[in-house]
Order: structure tokens, then C-alpha cells, then sequence
């Protein structure tokens, strides 16, 4: 049987070990890893790996994440950081847990929410984030000799090169930024401008709804154009019955130009 002080050296055993594999302890329970590797288990690689993936916390207080929130009738992405975490009858757990029911999320664009754990969503899984240096300053201004400043930077005298590039998924919007400005708070705040654009948009979206029809209208009607105007900036916001009309009518536009 283990003593005490053998676990205690194979806790840093594990510690060291995961930190060769670039991997942060403190999202893991190491002294459980500890004990299925060395002690119940044989020391393999498989009887490591296994006890790694089954022991990693899957959220740590802090944590930002986004939920999905109802607002004027359309789901919404909203991010905020996990304050606590609850069991199934709302009790706050006294320790760490690797399986907890729910999360209370501080919101931060709006009050907190309880969510089941199945309902929310690392922050970073909406982005895609590109390093190379290459791809982050394709076309870059010839000014600056073909480098991009961090978007954040303008603000002040001088803003840093750009290190990467900071894609939402679910709107396309595109932000470069140093690394220092690559923050969840920052993401979240681009993740944020899908809900803050339908805001602002909302009368567009309702005309669309409620006549689908009018995107599709002939060449020159005013409010035709307009609508197609508005849904070439904001794709992502154009309710689906009037997209599908409106690639139909470009299809048709395409076809009558090349006849």
C-alpha cells in the first residue's frame, strides 16, 4: 500500500510530467492520476494517458465560456466567466468536482445565468486563432511594409504589430491583435458583436421576416437594394427564408448575365 510520502513524490512526478506535455496541473486531479498510473495501475503509457483524460477538470472557477440566451426571441451567444459551480438541486459544491451538475455564469454583458455544464461552452471553441506570421499579415499595408498594427493599438502612440488573427466562427468577424490584447475578455467582445449588430439591426431583420420576399425584388427598387445592401454586410444576420431567397435571386442574376 502507498504511503503518504510515496504519493506525495509521485504527485510531483505527475506534475513534472505534465508539464513536459505542456499541459497545466491545476486543470487536472493530480493525486488521482497519481494513484491510477502508479499504484492501482501498472506505470504504462495507456494506464497514463487513460488516468489524464479521465481526471482533467473540464471548467475551473474563471473560466470564460458562452451560453446561449434567449433575447427578443433569438438565441444568442453571450459569454461570461463561471463563478461557481452547483449540484442538481442548486447547492454550491465545497470542493472540486470533475463532474458537476451546473455552473453559475457572471454574464458579462447581462446578469448571471444557471446553465448545465452540457449548455456551455469553452469561450475559445467559437475562434479560430491564427499564429502564423505569414497569414496574419497577408496584405498588409505597404505604408508599414506589409505588416498589420494590433486593432487595439491604434488608440495609442503606437501600436504593436499584430501576432494574430481572431476569427469568430459563427459571424466571420476578423479582428488582428498583439498577444497581450488576445484575451478572453477581448474574444468574448468579438464574439459579442453578432448580438450587438442584430440589436442594432432589428428592424431590418423583422421586415425580413415578416416579407422574406422583398430581398428578392427587381433590380432598382429601393427597398430591395437596401435589404441586399444590408444582408452583403451582415450575412449572418438575414433570417433563413430570406437568405435562401436571395441566393436564388443572385443565381438567376448570374444566369441572366452570362446568357
Amino acid at each position: 500500500m502507498a504511503t503518504s510520502a510515496s504519493i506525495s513524490t509521485l504527485r510531483k512526478q505527475v506534475v513534472e510530467e505534465l508539464g513536459w506535455r505542456k499541459l497545466d496541473p491545476a486543470r487536472y486531479n493530480v493525486t488521482a492520476i497519481a494513484r491510477e498510473s502508479y499504484v492501482t495501475g501498472n506505470g504504462s503509457q495507456e494506464t497514463w494517458d487513460a488516468a489524464v483524460k479521465k481526471n482533467r477538470y473540464p471548467y475551473l472557477i474563471g473560466d470564460t465560456v458562452r451560453v446561449v440566451v434567449e433575447i427578443d426571441g433569438f438565441q444568442e451567444h453571450l459569454y461570461g466567466a463561471i463563478r461557481s459551480f452547483r449540484t442538481a438541486d442548486n447547492r454550491t459544491y465545497k470542493r472540486r468536482t470533475l463532474n458537476p451538475h451546473s455552473a453559475y455564469v457572471d454574464l458579462f454583458e447581462r446578469s448571471g445565468v444557471l446553465r448545465p455544464l452540457t449548455e456551455i461552452t469553452p469561450e475559445l471553441d467559437d475562434f479560430e486563432i491564427v499564429t502564423d506570421h505569414s497569414e496574419v499579415h497577408r496584405d498588409g499595408p505597404e505604408h508599414n511594409y506589409g505588416i498589420w498594427a494590433c486593432l487595439r493599438g491604434r488608440a495609442h502612440a503606437y501600436a504593436p504589430p499584430a501576432d494574430v488573427m481572431v476569427t469568430h466562427k459563427a459571424s466571420g468577424e476578423m479582428r488582428r491583435w498583439c498577444n497581450d490584447c488576445n484575451t478572453p475578455e477581448l474574444r468574448a467582445e468579438l464574439g459579442h458583436y453578432m448580438w450587438w449588430q442584430r440589436q442594432r439591426c432589428m428592424k431590418t431583420i423583422r421586415r425580413l421576416i415578416d416579407n422574406p420576399q422583398e430581398i428578392a425584388g427587381p433590380v432598382g427598387d429601393w427597398d430591395a437594394e437596401d435589404a441586399r445592401g444590408w444582408a452583403d454586410v451582415f450575412p449572418y444576420l438575414v433570417p433563413a427564408e430570406a437568405a435562401a431567397l436571395y441566393e436564388q435571386w443572385k443565381e438567376r442574376n448570374r444566369e441572366r448575365v452570362a446568357a
